[in-house]
């Protein structure tokens, strides 16, 4: 089965920040409190959040967004075809081929997860544009609503402007060439950046090409007790679409030649633009007001040849999200609370040879968030949000509602350990793919999702320990034997453990070990007891960050992703993927502001495949082969 492409945009650079601005560099952190005026609070959040600041992404080998994310234990990343992160999947503690839906995607505190089946297309947001990466695990249903089953990853942009500039051009294996350039400036009050992307490839697969095209622009103004800012930003992509390689009783592509493909001209083409409008109030030392708007379009035309199926479709986003911040004490405790009413207006239109579909959805919310600090080192949080939807079209209107909660507590002893528990109670309404006439009606998917851990810090040492568990109810999936999405009579469970630690060893060299254990499994129903597909059962992510010399550093990764399910075999009836290890390696050599940078990836040269997918009724099986051995090198020049 094709999975489906969708466009998002690439940079923006204002929206609320999840962490505190101070966060020690190289240190994986927990996040401080959400959503209030002060970032300057001692107290945290009560969840197992991880950081990915500006410091750790530069110590990864890797070329794009995805590649980053899928260092973090518990978050699982699922290649396409491997390409500049194109058509990657992201699954936050394990709901497999739904990971997308149950994963609540941010940039800037601002929603990337789309109306329909189609994945936040990452591959347009540029490394060098990312400040850091907010990973919420089990929490963010309450302050950023519907899909946060798995939890929230919140993509934030450099939000401070220097005067600086930098170009580069890179190139490497299959053909692949690229650049990027920015500059950033301020006087005064007012401060700006710009900065473009462009990648052109041939893809290891063929019929696997892509183009890639990106534009960004930010201004901002700081006046006296307000700031206004204005975000534009735009990106264009082209990708052949080679599908899968087959396995069936009388051949193995994916063995024979995975390089091969039998859709030689299936392709699709995207753009999309993003205008962004901002205003911030000090209504008092205390309180501030936040007026934010978004207007955002997307074009996306299938052409897929093989199966005689082409679509235009077009999808209008128009936003408006107010809210309230503040900060008040009673008594001895310290409140930090939002107050919010999130606006969300989209337009679908999509034209195919099998018919046409014209629909709007309004989403209306409204919301509540208090972290209290009871003392200096116990503090609680909840909070709250109603939700409506109303979709209309295709024979009347259709609204479904939700209410979602969370909240939980943390202590800190002297040390700097700390103990946290959380919970929330999610809701997924179904995307407008799954509302789709073809579809039996599909209720709300609600969640229960418990978190509990631990996280230390000793000197340049920083760990987390989570582990959770959640049930869901109505979950919606795809089931192969209806041919359909549709809701699951019986509830789902899924439960792991996760460990992000990252060691300074001495000045010269950090290293980081993640990993996860995680079990996904239909609690009732005709697939009762059976595991749900594409959940790996381990993972693994080990890193190393050594400045070998003054300038001259390294960087090495090793990866490794268990067994799992193909997607569609509910029943369990076929073996399962097979586990693979792939290592990646990176040198880097700087000279006052130019550098040289040359790496080499899948090292072991193993023949693997993230995604695959089994049919029930013939038995066979398509994996989607993954670039065996290459090669990248990239030379840059900042001021």
């Amino acid at each position: 089965m094709q999975r489906n492409l969708v466009l998002a945009i690439s940079l923006i650079a204002s929206g609320q920040s999840l962490a505190n601005d101070s966060q020690a560099s190289n240190e994986i952190q927990t996040v401080k409190v959400s959503g209030a005026v002060s970032h300057e609070l001692a107290n945290e959040l009560p969840t197992g959040t991880v950081v990915i600041d500006r410091q750790m992404i530069d110590s990864l080998p890797a070329s794009d967004l995805t590649e980053v994310l899928d260092s973090v234990a518990g978050l699982q990343v699922s290649q396409l075809y491997g390409i500049n992160g194109s058509g990657a999947s992201v699954d936050l503690l394990g709901f497999g081929a739904t990971g997308n839906q149950n994963t609540l995607i941010l940039l800037n505190g601002r929603r990337l997860s789309g109306i329909d089946l189609g994945r936040p297309e990452l591959s347009g947001i540029p490394l060098a544009a990312i400040e850091r990466i907010e990973i919420l695990p089990g929490a963010g249903a309450a302050l950023y609503g519907n899909g946060a089953t798995g939890g929230t990853i919140n993509i934030i942009t450099r939000q401070r402007y220097d005067n600086s500039a930098g170009i580069e051009v890179n190139g490497g294996s299959y053909d692949s060439l690229g650049g990027q350039l920015h500059a950033t400036g301020k006087h005064n009050s007012l401060s700006g950046a710009v900065a473009g992307h462009t990648l052109t490839s041939d893809g290891y697969r063929d019929n696997n090409r892509t183009r890639n095209n990106s534009l960004f622009a930010d201004l901002r103004y700081q006046g006296e007790g307000f700031q206004a800012y204005f975000t534009a930003t735009g990106e264009e992509q082209y990708t052949g679409l080679p599908g899968g390689r087959n396995i069936t009783a009388t051949e193995n592509q994916f063995r024979d030649d995975p390089r091969g493909t039998d859709n030689p001209e299936d392709e699709v083409d995207q753009n999309s633009y993003w205008l962004m409008p901002g205003l911030r109030i000090n209504l008092s030392d205390q309180t501030a007001l936040t007026l934010e708007a978004s207007k955002r379009r997307q074009h996306q035309e299938f052409d897929y040849v093989s199966g005689n199926f082409t679509s235009d479709t077009v999808i209008d986003s128009t936003s408006l999200t107010p809210k309230l911040e503040g900060q008040l004490t009673t008594g001895g405790a310290v409140h930090n609370w939002t107050l919010g009413f999130d606006l969300n207006k989209f337009d679908y239109a999509s034209n195919t040879n099998f018919g046409s579909r014209d629909l709007e959805q309004d989403q209306r919310a409204w919301y509540l968030h208090n972290l209290v600090s009871l003392t200096p080192k116990l503090s609680v949080s909840a909070g709250a949000r109603k939700l409506e939807s109303t979709l209309s079209g295709e024979g009347g209107n259709k609204t479904q509602d939700g209410e979602m909660y969370e909240g939980g507590m943390r202590y800190t002893f002297t040390g700097n350990l700390a103990l946290f528990a959380g919970a929330q109670r999610s809701v997924r309404i179904a995307n407008l793919d799954e509302l789709s006439p073809f579809n039996p009606p599909i209720d709300p998917q609600t969640g229960r999702t418990y978190t509990l851990g631990a996280s230390w810090s000793e000197g340049m040492q920083h760990s987390t320990l989570t582990l959770w568990r959640a049930e869901i109810d109505h979950e919606i999936l795809f089931d192969p034997a209806t041919f359909t999405n549709r809701n699951l009579d019986d509830p789902t469970v899924h439960k792991g453990i996760s460990i992000n630690s990252r060691w300074r060893l001495d000045k010269d060299l950090t290293f980081s070990a993640n990993a996860s254990a995680q079990q996904a499994r239909f609690d009732g129903g005709q697939y009762s007891g059976n595991d749900v597909p594409l959940v790996p059962e381990h993972t693994m992510h080990l890193s190393a960050d050594w400045q070998a010399l003054k300038w001259l550093s390294a960087q090495l990764t090793h990866r490794y992703v268990g067994e799992r399910h193909y997607d569609s075999d509910l029943a369990n009836e076929y073996p399962k993927l097979d586990h693979y290890r792939s290592t990646d390696f990176q040198l880097t050599a700087r000279y006052r502001g130019g550098y040289l940078r040359a790496g080499a990836y899948n090292l072991e040269n193993h023949l693997v495949a993230d995604y695959g997918v089994y049919n029930p009724g013939s038995g066979d099986t398509t994996l989607y082969p993954l670039p065996e051995r290459h090669y990248r090198i990239a030379i840059g020049y900042e001021l």
